[in-house]
């Protein structure tokens, strides 16, 4: 996920809870945790730079 924009970020991020969701499938924990964390750090460092 390097290199990636927050929006793609997202997108992934939607895309893999809604076939967890789907599938009752949550092996994925550990990747969605990462993508989370990623998210709302960009999401902070944005809002620090808005300033």
């Amino acid at each position: 996920m390097i290199n990636t924009s927050i929006d793609e970020k997202e997108a992934y991020l939607k895309e893999l809870v809604i076939k967890s969701l789907k599938e009752k499938n949550f092996s994925d924990h550990d990747l969605l945790d990462t993508l989370f964390a990623e998210v709302k750090k960009e999401i902070q460092q944005n809002a620090n730079n808005s300033y």
